[in-house]
């Protein structure tokens, strides 16, 4: 089959990775760490598994970091190589394994890519799994699967940016004839800005925050916009046509984040700014939850600045190192701050995730569904497998071709 696969950087590739110049570069090629080619189909791992055949493929941030090796090395260990990335999917069921059971040949689905201990065959569960959160699971490197967090980072399963993959009946979720294959690719990423906002979800006329507009600033924007309708939601968007889709997904206000936007900032939370002696001015007040769906430092510094005392900062962005950022406000103000990775779940004993009845990837998939997250316009461009290096250029080059969810289709 065609498919992209991604092996781990030989020692020169690493050299330049650490000395933090790869930020704009590709390393796609015949030579290189991400090649596209022929390989062989995945094989599957049990009888408990199926074969899926892609159909979209999307590309996500953390796939740009992989590609332009900018990812953390720290996310190294949960990962085996070679793969094929691509974890963003929608296809159609091309294989049964012998005891799959409810499901059949040529349905489309949409696959939850996450590894934890069920589709790795291990029992008991362990305390995070248990508990509903498999995004905390102890064991992404154990089991009779290759060590790794997701499909699209683990050896011998494939990933969207291939043909065909692999993956666990369990991580199945049916698409509804009336989900387009558009929307369908998009689940994924809104599931990750559910699972966000339904661990921190604001109150009734909360004042909330979304730093970014980027793919997952806009799925938190739908996602707050549909759970959390009544707080008061404001979007900062660096680009116009960002903006226009946070106000078209339920934002109350946008604000641009170039230039000097913290007079806009406080005017919107109620804030005081006060001037230190060196340095940016700090608010007294602000929102209560702010959700940083950005890398880098500047989105937390901001969030830092006009997050109220008590309040609570969301950290969705594929953030690696923030040098150079001012912490005094965490202790200044008694901030909280908290991690948001992929997907949770209520638990065996019924405990709901944030007041949800099911989990985050099928409470995203029902609200596309139902058009109470009309995330569909987010994807702005799609390509050929073969257009690898087109496609990857376009999602990097946000300003200049104002992409927002770039995807391959098959």
């Amino acid at each position: 089959m065609k498919a992209v696969t991604f092996a781990a950087p030989i020692p020169r590739y690493l050299v330049t990775a650490a000395a933090g110049r790869v930020s704009a570069r590709l390393f796609v090629g015949p030579h290189a760490c991400t090649r596209l080619g022929e390989t062989a189909s995945p094989d599957l791992p049990g009888d408990d598994w199926v074969r899926v055949r892609t159909r979209m493929g999307g590309i996500c941030g953390s796939d740009l970091g992989i590609v332009t090796l900018s990812a953390s090395p720290s996310t190294s260990p949960f990962s085996s190589f070679p793969f094929t990335p691509g974890h963003e999917n929608v296809g159609t069921v091309a294989e049964l394994g012998r005891a799959v059971k409810g499901w059949s040949v040529g349905e489309r689905v949409i696959v939850n890519p996450l590894l934890s201990c069920v589709p790795r065959g291990i029992s008991p569960l362990c305390p995070g799994c248990a508990a509903g959160h498999p995004s905390r699971c102890e064991r992404f490197t154990d089991g009779h699967v290759a060590p790794g967090m997701l499909i699209g980072t683990t050896k011998g399963l494939g990933g969207s940016w291939g043909e065909e993959f692999v993956a666990h009946q369990s991580q199945l979720v049916a698409v509804p004839d009336r989900m387009t294959d558009e929307e369908a690719v998009l689940v994924e990423p809104l599931a990750c800005s559910v699972h966000a906002v339904r661990a921190n979800l604001p109150a009734d006329g909360a004042k909330v925050l979304v730093i970014g507009s980027g793919a997952i600033g806009l799925m938190t924007t739908a996602a707050l916009a549909a759970l959390a309708p009544r707080a008061e939601l404001t979007v900062v968007a660096r680009h116009a046509f960002q903006a226009q889709q946070a106000e078209r997904l339920g934002a109350k206000r946008t604000v641009s984040g170039r230039g000097d936007y913290f007079e806009a900032l406080a005017s919107v939370s109620g804030a005081r700014l006060l001037k230190p002696v060196i340095g940016k001015r700090i608010a007294v007040g602000g929102f209560d939850v702010t959700y940083v769906c950005v890398g880098g430092a500047r989105g937390m510094e901001d969030a830092l600045r006009f997050t109220r005392s008590g309040g609570t900062i969301v950290l969705l962005g594929n953030s690696t190192r923030m040098d150079g950022i001012d912490w005094s406000p965490v202790w200044l103000k008694e901030l909280t701050i908290r991690g948001s990775l992929c997907y949770g779940h209520g638990d065996a004993h019924g405990h709901a995730h944030g007041g949800a009845s099911t989990h985050a990837f099928a409470e995203a998939a029902a609200m596309v569904a139902d058009g109470r997250a009309a995330v569909g316009p987010l994807l702005t461009h799609t390509f050929r497998l073969d257009q690898l290096r087109e496609a990857l250029l376009t999602a990097m080059d946000k300003k200049g071709s104002g992409s927002v969810k770039v995807a391959f289709k098959y």
